[in-house]
């Protein structure tokens, strides 16, 4: 399966055009998911990668502030 570029996915998952299984297959985080998919018992699915994007942005934004306080930068 061919990678787009983010901009591009995020693009047509707004447009309705894909949906949130095609968006995670396709961007450089499908091993990822597909390996979040054997982790936790469940099959990939639109629910399952929505679900994923939900928890995988709650982490990276918990690791976000955790950098910019150690960096010192608040907001």
């Amino acid at each position: 399966m061919s990678t787009m570029n983010h901009e591009e996915l995020v693009e047509l998952l707004q447009q309705g055009r894909i949906g949130h299984l095609r968006f995670v297959l396709e961007s450089e985080d499908a091993e990822d998911f597909l390996e979040w998919c054997r982790t936790h018992g469940t099959d990939p699915s639109d629910e399952s990668a929505e679900f994923y994007i939900e928890q995988t942005d709650i982490d990276h934004m918990d690791r976000q502030v955790i950098d910019d306080e150690d960096y010192g930068i608040w907001n």
